[in-house]
């Protein structure tokens, strides 16, 4: 196998992986067009954003549960 032929094949198992744990097209076409059809400072700009636009949605939804325990347990059927 040549050197380009591993990365192809490390870069699809990756995606597999991404697959496999439920990413979403976004994640797995970024990392799919690594060493593609993509500049490696794109894909690396990508997936940063990315990594902090989740992070970002993960904090929001911690805090969230934080204030969660001021609202009330159930709310009264008709009230929703």
């Amino acid at each position: 196998m040549t050197s380009q032929s591993v990365n192809r094949a490390i870069t699809n198992e990756i995606c597999r992986a991404l697959i496999l744990l439920g990413a979403g097209s976004d994640l797995i076409g970024t990392v799919g067009s690594w060493g593609d059809s993509l500049p490696d400072e794109d894909v690396l700009a990508n997936l940063k954003g990315r990594n902090e636009a989740t992070a970002k949605e993960i904090t929001q939804r911690i805090e969230c549960c934080g204030t969660a325990s001021q609202v009330p347990d159930c709310i009264p059927v008709g009230e929703v």
